[in-house]
Protein backbone atom coordinates (compact mmCIF):
# COMPACT_ATOMS: atom_id res chain seq x y z
CA UNK A 1 0.00 0.00 0.00
CA UNK A 2 1.65 3.38 -0.66
CA UNK A 3 1.34 6.11 1.72
CA UNK A 4 0.57 9.68 0.85
CA UNK A 5 3.22 12.13 1.53
CA UNK A 6 2.55 14.73 3.63
CA UNK A 7 3.16 18.27 2.35
CA UNK A 8 5.93 20.52 4.57
CA UNK A 9 4.36 22.27 7.33
CA UNK A 10 6.14 25.56 5.75
CA UNK A 11 4.63 25.09 2.43
CA UNK A 12 1.21 24.72 3.58
CA UNK A 13 1.38 27.62 5.71
CA UNK A 14 2.59 29.49 2.37
CA UNK A 15 -0.57 28.34 1.07
CA UNK A 16 -3.13 29.37 3.58
CA UNK A 17 -1.26 32.84 3.88
CA UNK A 18 -2.51 32.89 0.64
CA UNK A 19 -5.83 31.56 0.24
CA UNK A 20 -8.22 34.18 -0.44
CA UNK A 21 -9.84 35.90 2.28
CA UNK A 22 -6.47 34.64 4.76
CA UNK A 23 -6.91 38.44 6.06
CA UNK A 24 -10.33 38.14 7.31
CA UNK A 25 -10.92 38.76 10.89
CA UNK A 26 -12.48 35.64 11.56
CA UNK A 27 -9.19 33.65 10.42
CA UNK A 28 -6.71 35.63 12.50
CA UNK A 29 -5.94 32.88 15.31
CA UNK A 30 -5.40 31.00 12.31
CA UNK A 31 -3.07 33.18 10.88
CA UNK A 32 -1.38 33.99 14.28
CA UNK A 33 -0.88 30.03 14.68
CA UNK A 34 1.12 29.64 11.10
CA UNK A 35 3.40 32.66 12.60
CA UNK A 36 3.86 31.04 15.89
CA UNK A 37 4.62 27.39 14.15
CA UNK A 38 7.64 29.09 11.82
CA UNK A 39 9.13 31.35 14.56
CA UNK A 40 9.64 28.10 16.23
CA UNK A 41 11.60 26.99 13.06
CA UNK A 42 13.60 30.43 13.37
CA UNK A 43 14.01 29.73 17.10
CA UNK A 44 15.68 26.67 16.00
CA UNK A 45 17.75 27.74 13.56
CA UNK A 46 18.89 30.21 15.83
CA UNK A 47 20.04 28.14 18.26
CA UNK A 48 22.09 26.19 15.68
CA UNK A 49 23.77 29.34 14.85
CA UNK A 50 24.77 29.57 17.99
CA UNK A 51 26.70 26.39 18.67
CA UNK A 52 28.31 26.36 15.42
CA UNK A 53 31.92 28.07 15.37
CA UNK A 54 33.57 28.30 12.26
CA UNK A 55 37.21 28.13 11.60
CA UNK A 56 36.65 31.07 9.56
CA UNK A 57 36.43 34.71 11.24
CA UNK A 58 34.49 35.95 8.57
CA UNK A 59 31.97 32.85 8.17
CA UNK A 60 31.82 33.37 12.20
CA UNK A 61 31.08 37.03 12.28
CA UNK A 62 28.16 35.86 9.47
CA UNK A 63 26.64 33.51 11.70
CA UNK A 64 26.76 36.11 14.39
CA UNK A 65 25.24 38.81 12.87
CA UNK A 66 22.46 36.35 11.42
CA UNK A 67 21.74 35.16 15.21
CA UNK A 68 21.70 39.12 16.32
CA UNK A 69 18.72 39.77 13.50
CA UNK A 70 16.71 36.48 14.00
CA UNK A 71 16.75 37.04 17.56
CA UNK A 72 14.25 39.84 17.65
CA UNK A 73 12.20 38.52 14.32
CA UNK A 74 8.55 38.40 14.90
CA UNK A 75 9.01 39.40 18.27
CA UNK A 76 5.75 41.42 18.06
CA UNK A 77 3.13 41.91 15.82
CA UNK A 78 0.59 44.65 15.17
CA UNK A 79 -2.64 44.27 13.50
CA UNK A 80 -5.41 46.93 12.20
CA UNK A 81 -8.52 44.96 12.63
CA UNK A 82 -10.86 47.00 10.06
CA UNK A 83 -14.36 45.92 12.17
CA UNK A 84 -16.87 47.98 9.30
CA UNK A 85 -15.50 45.15 6.41
CA UNK A 86 -14.46 42.02 8.80
CA UNK A 87 -10.91 42.32 7.29
CA UNK A 88 -7.39 42.01 9.95
CA UNK A 89 -3.95 42.70 8.26
CA UNK A 90 -0.50 42.91 9.33
CA UNK A 91 0.49 46.58 9.89
CA UNK A 92 4.02 46.56 11.56
CA UNK A 93 6.08 43.80 12.55
CA UNK A 94 9.95 43.17 13.63
CA UNK A 95 11.11 41.07 10.31
CA UNK A 96 14.96 40.28 10.24
CA UNK A 97 14.05 39.79 6.16
CA UNK A 98 16.31 36.45 6.36
CA UNK A 99 14.53 34.17 4.23
CA UNK A 100 16.49 31.17 4.02
CA UNK A 101 16.93 31.04 7.66
CA UNK A 102 13.68 32.28 8.65
CA UNK A 103 10.14 30.83 7.73
CA UNK A 104 8.56 33.58 8.93
CA UNK A 105 10.17 36.12 6.75
CA UNK A 106 10.37 33.72 3.88
CA UNK A 107 6.10 33.11 4.17
CA UNK A 108 5.40 36.78 4.20
CA UNK A 109 8.02 37.02 1.29
CA UNK A 110 6.68 34.40 -0.69
CA UNK A 111 3.17 35.84 -0.20
CA UNK A 112 3.91 39.09 -1.66
CA UNK A 113 6.23 37.71 -4.40
CA UNK A 114 2.94 35.75 -5.10
CA UNK A 115 1.02 38.17 -5.19
CA UNK A 116 2.88 40.84 -7.38
CA UNK A 117 3.60 38.11 -10.19
CA UNK A 118 -0.74 37.36 -9.90
CA UNK A 119 -2.06 40.97 -10.95
CA UNK A 120 0.71 40.91 -14.00
CA UNK A 121 -0.48 37.44 -14.77
CA UNK A 122 -4.11 38.49 -14.72
CA UNK A 123 -3.01 41.43 -16.51
CA UNK A 124 -1.47 39.39 -19.17
CA UNK A 125 -4.18 37.15 -19.85
CA UNK A 126 -6.87 39.43 -20.31
CA UNK A 127 -4.78 41.08 -23.26
CA UNK A 128 -4.06 37.49 -24.33
CA UNK A 129 -6.78 35.00 -23.30
CA UNK A 130 -5.07 32.47 -25.97
CA UNK A 131 -2.27 31.98 -23.89
CA UNK A 132 -1.76 28.66 -21.76
CA UNK A 133 0.10 28.70 -18.79
CA UNK A 134 2.29 25.47 -17.54
CA UNK A 135 5.16 24.78 -15.02
CA UNK A 136 8.85 23.77 -16.53
CA UNK A 137 10.65 22.07 -13.52
CA UNK A 138 14.13 21.55 -14.71
CA UNK A 139 16.77 19.37 -12.80
CA UNK A 140 20.31 18.91 -12.15
CA UNK A 141 22.61 15.51 -11.28
CA UNK A 142 22.72 15.56 -7.06
CA UNK A 143 26.12 16.07 -5.72
CA UNK A 144 27.78 16.63 -2.31
CA UNK A 145 29.39 20.60 -3.44
CA UNK A 146 26.11 22.68 -3.10
CA UNK A 147 27.63 25.59 -4.21
CA UNK A 148 29.00 23.57 -7.33
CA UNK A 149 25.61 21.54 -8.03
CA UNK A 150 23.97 25.26 -7.61
CA UNK A 151 26.53 27.15 -10.07
CA UNK A 152 25.79 24.79 -12.54
CA UNK A 153 22.24 24.73 -12.65
CA UNK A 154 22.08 28.43 -12.64
CA UNK A 155 24.64 28.71 -15.34
CA UNK A 156 22.56 25.89 -17.18
CA UNK A 157 19.22 27.59 -16.91
CA UNK A 158 21.15 30.79 -17.92
CA UNK A 159 22.22 29.43 -21.27
CA UNK A 160 18.42 28.16 -21.54
CA UNK A 161 16.99 31.68 -22.01
CA UNK A 162 20.25 32.86 -23.85
CA UNK A 163 19.53 30.63 -26.33
CA UNK A 164 15.66 31.97 -26.40
CA UNK A 165 16.73 35.44 -26.77
CA UNK A 166 19.10 34.29 -29.24
CA UNK A 167 16.43 33.08 -31.49
CA UNK A 168 13.70 36.16 -30.39
CA UNK A 169 16.12 38.79 -31.20
CA UNK A 170 18.18 37.35 -34.36
CA UNK A 171 16.47 34.30 -35.59
CA UNK A 172 19.56 32.37 -34.99
CA UNK A 173 19.68 28.56 -33.75
CA UNK A 174 16.82 26.43 -32.15
CA UNK A 175 15.72 25.83 -29.28
CA UNK A 176 11.85 24.81 -27.32
CA UNK A 177 12.09 28.20 -25.45
CA UNK A 178 10.92 30.27 -28.03
CA UNK A 179 7.66 28.81 -27.29
CA UNK A 180 7.38 30.76 -24.35
CA UNK A 181 6.12 34.50 -24.13
CA UNK A 182 6.59 35.10 -20.58
CA UNK A 183 8.33 33.39 -17.56
CA UNK A 184 9.10 33.62 -14.09
CA UNK A 185 10.59 31.18 -12.05
CA UNK A 186 13.01 30.11 -8.63
CA UNK A 187 15.51 28.08 -7.72
CA UNK A 188 14.75 25.71 -5.26
CA UNK A 189 17.20 23.15 -2.77
CA UNK A 190 16.47 20.01 -1.28
CA UNK A 191 18.89 17.14 0.50
CA UNK A 192 18.09 13.50 -0.18
CA UNK A 193 19.52 11.22 1.95
CA UNK A 194 18.75 7.95 0.02
CA UNK A 195 14.91 6.90 2.01
CA UNK A 196 12.40 5.82 0.69
CA UNK A 197 12.58 5.46 -2.97
CA UNK A 198 15.08 8.26 -3.42
CA UNK A 199 18.21 6.12 -4.52
CA UNK A 200 20.41 9.41 -5.29
CA UNK A 201 21.76 11.14 -2.21
CA UNK A 202 22.97 15.08 -1.97
CA UNK A 203 22.29 18.03 -2.84
CA UNK A 204 19.41 18.57 -5.24
CA UNK A 205 19.28 22.02 -6.88
CA UNK A 206 16.20 22.51 -9.09
CA UNK A 207 14.48 25.43 -10.95
CA UNK A 208 10.80 25.38 -11.25
CA UNK A 209 9.22 27.81 -13.75
CA UNK A 210 6.25 29.00 -15.13
CA UNK A 211 5.72 29.90 -18.50
CA UNK A 212 3.03 31.61 -20.81
CA UNK A 213 2.98 29.89 -23.96
CA UNK A 214 0.94 29.13 -27.07
CA UNK A 215 2.66 26.46 -29.00
CA UNK A 216 2.84 22.78 -27.36
CA UNK A 217 6.28 21.81 -26.72
CA UNK A 218 8.10 19.12 -28.16
CA UNK A 219 9.17 16.80 -24.54
CA UNK A 220 11.27 14.88 -26.11
CA UNK A 221 13.13 18.10 -27.46
CA UNK A 222 13.14 19.72 -24.12
CA UNK A 223 15.02 16.78 -22.81
CA UNK A 224 17.58 16.40 -25.68
CA UNK A 225 18.37 20.20 -25.04
CA UNK A 226 18.21 20.50 -21.11
CA UNK A 227 20.72 17.05 -21.36
CA UNK A 228 23.15 19.20 -24.29
CA UNK A 229 23.75 22.11 -21.91
CA UNK A 230 24.00 20.35 -18.45
CA UNK A 231 26.15 17.40 -19.47
CA UNK A 232 24.56 15.10 -16.90
CA UNK A 233 20.61 15.67 -16.72
CA UNK A 234 17.75 14.95 -19.20
CA UNK A 235 15.55 14.96 -16.29
CA UNK A 236 12.65 17.98 -16.74
CA UNK A 237 8.99 17.64 -16.45
CA UNK A 238 6.23 19.98 -17.96
CA UNK A 239 2.95 20.04 -16.08
CA UNK A 240 0.05 21.83 -17.69
CA UNK A 241 -1.86 24.29 -15.23
CA UNK A 242 -4.37 22.64 -13.45
CA UNK A 243 -6.58 25.60 -11.83
CA UNK A 244 -7.77 28.22 -14.34
CA UNK A 245 -10.06 29.74 -11.95
CA UNK A 246 -7.20 29.88 -8.86
CA UNK A 247 -3.97 30.26 -10.64
CA UNK A 248 -2.33 31.14 -7.18
CA UNK A 249 -2.03 27.35 -6.62
CA UNK A 250 -0.42 26.73 -10.15
CA UNK A 251 1.83 29.55 -8.74
CA UNK A 252 2.35 28.57 -5.11
CA UNK A 253 4.89 25.75 -6.56
CA UNK A 254 7.20 28.23 -7.73
CA UNK A 255 6.82 30.57 -4.96
CA UNK A 256 7.42 28.03 -2.30
CA UNK A 257 10.77 28.00 -3.02
CA UNK A 258 11.50 30.39 0.42
CA UNK A 259 9.62 28.06 2.69
CA UNK A 260 11.46 24.83 1.53
CA UNK A 261 14.51 25.76 2.97
CA UNK A 262 13.09 24.74 6.24
CA UNK A 263 12.37 21.53 5.57
CA UNK A 264 16.29 20.73 5.59
CA UNK A 265 17.79 19.49 8.77
CA UNK A 266 18.96 22.67 11.23
CA UNK A 267 22.38 21.92 9.85
CA UNK A 268 21.28 22.03 6.66
CA UNK A 269 19.57 24.67 6.36
CA UNK A 270 22.57 26.85 7.80
CA UNK A 271 24.65 25.70 5.30
CA UNK A 272 22.00 26.22 2.17
CA UNK A 273 21.89 30.01 3.34
CA UNK A 274 25.58 30.84 4.05
CA UNK A 275 26.32 29.73 0.48
CA UNK A 276 22.92 30.70 -1.02
CA UNK A 277 22.49 33.87 0.75
CA UNK A 278 23.76 36.84 -1.54
CA UNK A 279 22.25 34.65 -4.70
CA UNK A 280 19.38 35.97 -6.75
CA UNK A 281 16.48 32.63 -6.25
CA UNK A 282 14.12 34.40 -8.44
CA UNK A 283 14.31 35.31 -12.06
CA UNK A 284 12.04 36.62 -15.30
CA UNK A 285 11.22 37.44 -18.20
CA UNK A 286 9.43 38.54 -21.62
CA UNK A 287 5.68 38.88 -20.21
CA UNK A 288 6.83 39.00 -16.94
CA UNK A 289 10.23 41.22 -16.81
CA UNK A 290 9.64 44.30 -15.10
CA UNK A 291 7.61 43.08 -11.83
CA UNK A 292 7.99 44.85 -9.05
CA UNK A 293 7.62 42.64 -5.76
CA UNK A 294 7.58 44.97 -2.49
CA UNK A 295 10.39 44.89 0.13
CA UNK A 296 8.02 45.58 3.16
CA UNK A 297 7.00 42.62 4.30
CA UNK A 298 3.53 43.95 6.00
CA UNK A 299 0.06 43.57 4.54
CA UNK A 300 -1.52 46.92 2.58
CA UNK A 301 -3.47 48.74 4.48
CA UNK A 302 -7.40 49.61 4.11
CA UNK A 303 -7.69 53.64 3.46
CA UNK A 304 -10.36 55.53 4.90
CA UNK A 305 -11.69 52.86 7.13
CA UNK A 306 -12.03 52.90 10.71
CA UNK A 307 -9.71 50.41 12.72
CA UNK A 308 -8.65 48.96 15.96
CA UNK A 309 -5.44 48.24 16.94
CA UNK A 310 -4.23 45.19 18.20
CA UNK A 311 -0.63 44.41 19.62
CA UNK A 312 0.75 40.54 19.96
CA UNK A 313 3.82 39.41 21.64
CA UNK A 314 5.43 36.14 20.90
CA UNK A 315 5.48 34.11 23.88
CA UNK A 316 6.60 30.22 23.94
CA UNK A 317 3.22 29.17 23.61
CA UNK A 318 2.24 31.13 20.86
CA UNK A 319 1.19 34.98 20.46
CA UNK A 320 -0.56 36.92 23.04
CA UNK A 321 -2.64 39.82 22.73
CA UNK A 322 -0.92 42.58 24.99
CA UNK A 323 -3.00 45.52 24.39
CA UNK A 324 -5.83 46.93 21.88
CA UNK A 325 -6.13 50.84 20.81
CA UNK A 326 -8.83 52.12 18.86
CA UNK A 327 -7.23 54.45 16.06
CA UNK A 328 -8.73 58.01 15.27
CA UNK A 329 -12.55 58.11 14.21
CA UNK A 330 -13.36 54.69 16.22
CA UNK A 331 -16.31 55.53 18.33
CA UNK A 332 -15.70 52.37 20.61
CA UNK A 333 -13.13 49.46 20.78
CA UNK A 334 -15.72 47.55 22.61
CA UNK A 335 -18.60 47.89 19.35
CA UNK A 336 -15.86 46.43 16.98
CA UNK A 337 -15.87 42.71 16.60
CA UNK A 338 -12.39 41.69 18.22
CA UNK A 339 -10.76 38.31 17.83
Amino acid sequence: MTTKTKKPLDTVNLAEEVSRGSDETGKLHARLARYHSAKQRALVNLETLKILQPADDFTAARYRAGAVRLVDCGNYLAFRQYYTVGKTRLHKAAFCKQHLICPLCAIRRGAKTLDAYLKRYRFIMAQNPTWKLSMITLTVKNGDDLEERFKHLQKSVARIFERRRDYLKKGRGKTEFRKIHGYVGTYEVTKDNGFREVKETGWHPHAHIMVLHTTTFDYAALQSEWKEITGDSHVLNVTAAKHPDEPELDFLEVFKYAVKFSDLKPLENIHAWDVLRARRLLFSGGAFRGVEVPEELEDEPLDDLPYIELFYRHTANGYSLVSTGAAAGVVDGADAATV
